[in-house]
């Protein structure tokens, strides 16, 4: 398997623009970014991940509409019984996590424990678990693990997510080009 070793923010910018080229909403698509740094800063392969989520769009779009509502405080506690939870679902609630002056807990079948502080997100995929948004007991949030440098990145999910964000481009014509788009004379990259 050929890997492909992306920056933190190439990361980011990938998963967005994969997630914009796939249909989501751009908001969606910002989250989606946001938990593939997450993920990837725990060691998992992001954009793989995104790939993977991206063809099952509905549940995305179901998953982000029910940690909104969590963290808008319209319920408590969401949980995902009788279904194992896509790395994708943990990747956006762990962003939550990250952004916000909450501790969002995780119930699963192995016990309870804050999200930022879970060992192995892959493993938690495999459990139905429920999430919980609280105030952390001191006030401030935990600190975030995160490696150095993102997970390296499966190279056929790389090419798949580029062919997803070229969907977004705008084809080429003169019209386009009169109107500013694609390098000039004075773009050097």
């Amino acid at each position: 398997m050929t890997t492909i070793l992306l920056s933190y923010n190439e990361v980011q910018t990938l998963a967005r623009k994969a997630a914009c080229g796939a249909g989501l909403p751009h908001g969606v698509a910002e989250d989606v970014g946001q938990a593939a740094v997450w993920l990837s800063a725990r060691g998992i392969d992001a954009v793989g991940v995104v790939i993977d989520a991206l063809g099952r769009q509905a549940e995305v779009l179901g998953d982000q509409s029910a940690i909104d509502a969590l963290c808008c405080g319209e319920t408590a506690e969401i949980a995902f019984e009788g279904r194992s939870c896509s790395l994708m679902l943990i990747g956006l609630a762990g962003a939550v996590a990250a952004n916000t002056a909450m501790n969002l807990t995780l119930r699963y079948d192995g016990g309870v424990e804050p999200l930022a502080l879970a060992a192995n997100p892959a493993e938690l995929a495999a459990s139905a678990l429920s999430l919980r948004l609280h105030s952390p007991p001191d006030g401030g949030m935990p600190m975030p693990r995160r490696s150095p440098r993102p997970a390296a990145t499966d190279a056929a999910a790389y090419a798949a997510a580029l062919g997803l964000a070229a969907r977004t481009y705008v084809p080429a014509s003169e019209l386009s080009r009169a109107q500013g788009a694609g390098a000039g004379t004075t773009d050097n990259d």
